[in-house]
């Protein structure tokens, strides 16, 4: 049986409910604050929107209009009532919907931007946490659904496993996502990097720029300046509202 948790975050100024296995990392929360192109009063779409971390992070800090996309009744459950927690009903749709189906339930070509945090793993890994790996939805139909979703010119920012770049890669230019930034995040500096956020554009072909690293601990297991102010710098706009 599934257990939770309850906690605050940036101060108890924003709360989750979540699985116990499927917590809200740091890489999450860098993931946010490096969105590119997200701007306020736009129309965004989370794609696998879980419990909705990014939804609510995202919905906050910009502040923009948010279809959560998701099917896992439990997920669905945590989702709403995380929305709700954060008094965010206004500004974030939750959308009960299979990503390989989104034309069922959203418009097409009518979004600015598409976040997305696909699962690390394909199907045949034997990950130990089953939120970490592809069930029947693949990242090609992550890719295939933004696709469908964004109006030309519109903007893609996904967050992936640094050794699934080349793939993502591959299936963006399949369907003219032009990759126009990627950073690279590091779990320390002299280790290899684990994640990479990717910033692409729908339909133009921008020139690929590949930002310095983001190194999120120094030697003795403390955050780096960088992260450090970056939760600084989430607090502060979060207690503005």
């Amino acid at each position: 049986m599934e257990e939770f948790r309850e906690f605050g975050f940036l101060g108890g100024r924003v709360r989750f409910k979540q699985p116990k296995r499927h917590r809200l990392s740091v890489v999450e929360v860098l993931f946010v604050s490096n969105l590119r192109g997200v701007k306020k009063g736009n129309r965004v779409v989370d794609l696998g929107a879980g419990f909705g971390a990014l939804s609510i992070l995202t919905a906050l800090i910009y502040p923009c209009e948010v279809w959560a996309v998701e099917r896992d009744p439990l997920m669905l459950e945590l989702l709403e009532y995380n929305v709700k927690k954060n008094n965010l009903s206004g500004r974030i749709n939750i959308v009960d919907a299979d990503i390989r189906s989104v034309e069922e339930k959203l418009e097409k070509h009518t979004y600015d931007s598409v976040i997305m945090n696909p699962p690390f793993y394909p199907g045949s890994y034997l990950a130990q946490n089953p939120y970490h790996h592809e069930s029947d939805t693949t990242l090609k139909d992550f890719v295939k659904s933004t696709a469908y979703l964004l109006k030309d010119g519109g903007k893609l920012n996904a967050i992936i496993s640094a050794f699934r770049l080349i793939e993502m890669l591959f299936y963006m230019k399949d369907m003219n996502i032009n990759p126009s930034h990627l950073r690279f995040f590091y779990p320390k500096k002299e280790r290899n990097a684990k994640i990479v956020r990717v910033y692409a554009v729908k339909n133009l072909k921008p020139v690929l720029v590949v930002e310095k690293p983001l190194i999120i601990n120094q030697e003795n297991g403390e955050y780096t300046e960088e992260v450090r102010e970056t939760f600084e710098k989430f607090y502060d706009i979060i207690n503005r509202f």
